[in-house]
């Protein structure tokens, strides 16, 4: 039994005590219960001009959670115990529209028994061939398939598209990434086809969008890379996660791609010592646009969605949209970012981007 009618708007002081808000901005619009569940909905306006509230935006906002078993007596809230939790949410972004894709055929791209060395980083490279060819088809959703328990090992996966001359001696020859005794074939897997981070869901392409297979033109062999992140230095770990190609014979009305900016990993890129924050900056320039779209896509190319990646030292990131010197609204932002959720944004408007 839950006591509605004493839904209220509370607040945290400095020193976690519970206190009631004056200015009450949360309106309860229903509740139900069952035998298991206890659900309630309420509204708030985004910016309530109260000191005591956060302003709902599009950035990421961590969702704090905890209940008891008992309805509050007069004695006011009892303590939650265990009862609690957190998790980060996008409250203003739109969801895929997703179809059903459960009779659609698949298939996965897995490491088998990796060991991942007693190290804090490890990127591990493993070469596969697409099984689909000859017809060409759609990628319409790509699902993480990491190894139970392994949530905080696996860090993020990139698939590259391979050179289509290589041949299949390569195939099922892992090896650590970037290093001197890797095969230089694998300096041949450049272009992005997908890229998936710690936190985040499968990646679902809009209705008219998907992801091209099959052809003589689409990638034959591809390179997944899987960052493994071991900060306690654990030994004895193997894994075999890796990626689900949900896709389809029935096509779609424009394929997709992937277009990278920002920072690479360097011995460059460097943040002062005893810096409060720090702004580091990647530019996509318009001679590189001009060069990667101009022949190809001199009409430009429709951004959907973004993913934003940084790693532990990264607090906030914007993609920036300059066209003819003039700044357009942002692509995509969080003011919050988390490095333990990362999933891509869906714009609510497609975006172009001209060379």
């Amino acid at each position: 039994r839950v006591t509605f009618a004493s839904q209220q708007d509370y607040f945290t002081d400095e020193n976690r005590v519970l206190r009631k808000d004056p200015q009450q901005d949360y309106h309860l619009e229903y509740a139900m219960e069952n035998g298991t569940h206890t659900i309630l909905a309420f509204s708030r306006e985004l910016h309530t001009c109260d000191t005591n509230d956060r302003s709902i935006t599009e950035s990421t906002v961590r969702v704090i959670w905890a209940y008891h078993h008992h309805d509050m007596g007069e004695a006011g809230h009892n303590y939650h115990g265990a009862n609690r939790g957190t998790r980060s949410l996008r409250l203003l972004h739109p969801e895929p529209q997703e179809a059903s894709s459960a009779s659609l055929p698949y298939f996965d791209l897995t490491n088998q028994d990796v060991p991942v060395p007693d190290k804090d980083t490890t990127y591990w490279c493993q070469m596969f061939r697409i099984p689909v060819q000859q017809q060409k088809h759609h990628v319409t959703k790509v699902e993480p398939l990491i190894q139970k328990g392994h949530e905080n090992l696996v860090h993020h996966i990139l698939l590259y598209q391979c050179s289509s001359s290589l041949n299949g001696s390569l195939l099922g020859a892992g090896h650590e990434c970037y290093h001197p005794n890797m095969p230089d074939a694998f300096l041949t897997c450049e272009t992005v086809l997908f890229a998936w981070a710690i936190g985040g869901q499968g990646f679902t392409y809009p209705p008219h969008v998907g992801l091209s297979i099959g052809t003589a033109a689409d990638p034959q062999f591809v390179l997944m890379e899987v960052h493994y992140d071991n900060p306690s230095y654990a030994e004895g770990l193997t894994d075999s996660s890796g990626l689900r190609l949900i896709y389809t014979p029935v096509l779609r009305q424009y394929d997709a791609g992937v277009i990278e900016a920002g920072l690479w990993v360097s011995l460059f890129h460097n943040i002062p010592p005893g810096m409060p924050e720090f702004v580091s900056e990647g530019h996509c320039t318009r001679e590189c646009l001009t060069e990667a779209l101009g022949a190809e896509r001199p009409a430009g190319i429709h951004v959907f969605a973004v993913l934003l990646h940084a790693h532990l030292a990264g607090r906030a990131i914007r993609m920036r949209h300059f066209r003819q010197g003039a700044e357009q609204k942002l692509l995509a932002h969080d003011e919050e970012f988390d490095f333990n959720f990362q999933e891509f944004q869906y714009l609510t408007e497609e975006r172009t981007i001209l060379p």
